[in-house]
């Protein structure tokens, strides 16, 4: 990247985590910006707001679906992978690309939102949370998955701490601690939602953590899509 101009980074940062790559192309974007001195248009804001909480949403569903599939329950995969493919296509449309999408610019965007966007992303939030549903039927009260999870690996809030959690890993440990509301930017403080805590910091504590976010970013990109700037 030392040899490289700040947008020519940009390719860089998808790979990071290539299951919510454009989280790390605005993560990296806002920083140049913020060293720079430029302010992106209130309509770029918005639209960073809501390709990142869908990132937010897949990530969270291939962690979960991932993990279940560990314990023992392929079927809750499937229920939960198939609509990481759906978004996927959102994503093709918009960017260009299905994975590695590179769609911030330092100063905006590589592009609008194309026509349609908007209901193709709330026709896909009606899925998630359908396919959340089906997945809680199999295991909220599913004898295996509850001693597979509850009381294993448990972290305290100090230890997580100590050892430099972030994101839903802290918050499982029960620390109260997410940027959007303790430093926020892009207008999170004007979105109504809720910050997810754990109480044992043990398996079922980061898996459900999970799930409670996928509902709050779908809270989010709802609340984000009704006041998009033209």
């Amino acid at each position: 990247a030392e040899h490289k101009t700040y947008d020519q980074v940009i390719p860089y940062t998808d790979r990071l985590n290539y299951v919510s790559s454009i989280m790390n192309n605005v993560g990296f974007a806002k920083a140049v910006e913020a060293a720079i001195g430029i302010e992106i248009t209130e309509r770029c804001q918005f639209i960073r707001v809501i390709v990142s909480e869908l990132m937010r949403i897949v990530d969270h569903l291939v962690s979960i679906a991932a993990n279940l599939v560990d314990i023992g329950a392929l079927t809750n995969f499937w229920y939960l992978y198939n609509k990481r493919e759906a978004l996927y296509d959102i994503l093709d449309r918009l960017t260009g690309a299905r994975l590695t999408n590179s769609f911030t610019r330092i100063g905006g965007l590589s592009r609008d939102l194309y026509p349609g966007f908007e209901e193709d992303v709330l026709k896909l939030l009606k899925e998630f949370e359908d396919a959340v549903a089906d997945v809680m039927k199999l295991i909220a009260r599913n004898k295996i998955f509850l001693k597979r999870t509850q009381g294993v690996g448990i972290i305290s809030a100090e230890d997580a701490i100590s050892y430099g959690f972030t994101g839903p890993c802290l918050r499982a440990s029960g620390v109260p601690y997410d940027l959007r509301q303790i430093h926020p930017y892009y207008g999170y403080e004007n979105f109504d939602f809720e910050i997810p805590v754990g109480e044992c910091g043990d398996t079922y504590d980061r898996i459900f953590v999970r799930f409670e976010e996928i509902h709050q970013s779908i809270k989010i990109v709802r609340q984000a899509l009704k006041k998009l700037p033209s």
